[in-house]
């Protein structure tokens, strides 16, 4: 029997691209920084039907990723929903909508918490490197991930305690 994960964290992006590698910055970081046990991180390049699988295991996800904003390093977190509607039948690139589709056709999985963090980016361009507002977004997101992994670990404790 595989694993249940008390939470997953994918962090996605095209380091590449500039700034679109945000995602996969802050999952290698956290991935060398975070020791919380049954927490599971995933840094990648684009979010795979694969990835449904780990989804499958766990009752929590945050999807990190850039986005084009106005506000370059501005972070932003909101709920991640499922659409059945987005989720192709083959394709090798996939939304956080489409792979939450995936993960309960294929493993009838429906994380209760699902979120998507995405940071404002100020360039897209072919490059390396993230921009000065988007590397001073990095710690923000970590931060962001800690409160948010601490609250919902919090709240598992006061469940079983009673």
């Amino acid at each position: 029997m595989t694993e249940r994960l008390s939470a997953l964290i994918i962090g996605y992006g095209n380091p590449l691209r500039r700034d679109d590698g945000i995602g996969l910055a802050a999952a290698q970081q956290l991935a060398s920084d975070l020791d919380i046990p049954g927490v599971q991180v995933v840094a990648c390049h684009q979010l795979t039907p694969e990835l449904a699988e780990p989804i499958s295991r766990t009752s929590r996800v945050i999807f990190i990723d850039a986005c084009d904003g106005d506000s370059p390093g501005q972070v932003i977190c909101q709920p991640a929903l499922r659409d059945p509607e987005s989720a192709p039948a083959f394709a090798h690139h996939l939304t956080p909508a489409a792979l939450l589709a995936c993960a309960h056709a294929l493993y009838h999985a429906n994380p209760t918490e699902a979120l998507v963090m995405t940071v404002n980016g100020a360039c897209f361009e072919y490059g390396e490197g993230l921009t000065p507002q988007v590397a001073a977004a990095l710690p923000v997101v970590t931060t962001m991930l800690s409160v948010i992994l601490n609250t919902w670990f919090e709240g598992d404790r006061k469940s079983a305690r009673g």
